[in-house]
């Protein structure tokens, strides 16, 4: 059993978010079952499976819901942030590392070397598998949300040394896809002011999968992309 999951909990991201992103998975892999982590139940598809859940935590922090052994995800689960890109087939997510928990390695990976510290944009684990990360934070999440600054720190501290993704699967849309080597990272400000990668010049890596689209612009804030345009929908 395959199973994908996303969260949409607040007025941040849209319904069409979940809409696009199930459209992206549906194009791009088989066998799965979809399921979106929310706050209230949405005028979504019969094929998105909701779990409305609670308490509701603060901003990221509900992503630790999926985690719990009590929801219905099943088999395998593979993990996605509402905004993120998908280029081509990612049925291999589900198998890589066999059992293991599989995280990104952060994206300051671009400028400082061996950066140790993990994002959660896409992760893969077994269901119920990693419920020792919901019960200890359920147990005293405002004692957590104060030790760490967010859910990718306490991430990076119960899963250190852990397998994460092939680096040309996941990567950064500003920081990465369509950079020279050695070519500074693009600030959001020039994504905005520009008309990024019109000269783009090597392309989309071969191998990526997945674009994440981590703090400024979101997909929606640059369709003058060709490549987000032909691939968000």
């Amino acid at each position: 059993m395959k199973s994908f999951v996303c969260v949409c909990t607040g007025n941040k991201y849209g319904t069409e978010y979940v809409d696009k992103l199930y459209n992206m998975v549906s194009r791009h892999a088989h066998d799965f079952k979809f399921f979106v982590i929310t706050d209230s139940k949405k005028a979504w598809r019969s094929e998105i499976n909701q779990i409305v859940v609670s308490p509701i935590f603060p901003t990221w922090w509900n992503k630790i819901h999926m985690f719990r052994d009590d929801i219905g995800l099943e088999g395998r689960v593979l993990f996605m942030d509402l905004d993120v890109v998908i280029f081509r087939n990612i049925d291999e997510f589900w198998d890589f590392e066999g059992d293991a928990f599989v995280i990104i390695q952060d994206f300051n990976r671009c400028r400082i070397k061996n950066y140790h510290v993990r994002n959660s944009s896409v992760m893969k684990f077994n269901a119920g598998q990693e419920v020792h990360i919901w019960q200890e934070f359920v147990s005293d999440p405002k004692k957590v949300i104060n030790k760490f600054r967010g859910d990718q720190d306490y991430m990076t501290a119960r899963y250190p040394g852990g397998p994460i993704w092939p680096r040309d699967w996941v990567m950064s849309y500003k920081w990465e896809i369509g950079l020279e080597p050695g070519e500074k990272k693009r600030s959001p400000h020039d994504l905005f002011v520009k008309q990024p990668y019109t000269d783009r010049k090597h392309g989309l890596p071969e191998e990526c999968a997945v674009a994440v689209f981590h703090g400024k612009p979101n997909p929606a804030e640059v369709q003058h992309d060709p490549l987000v345009l032909e691939n968000w929908k």
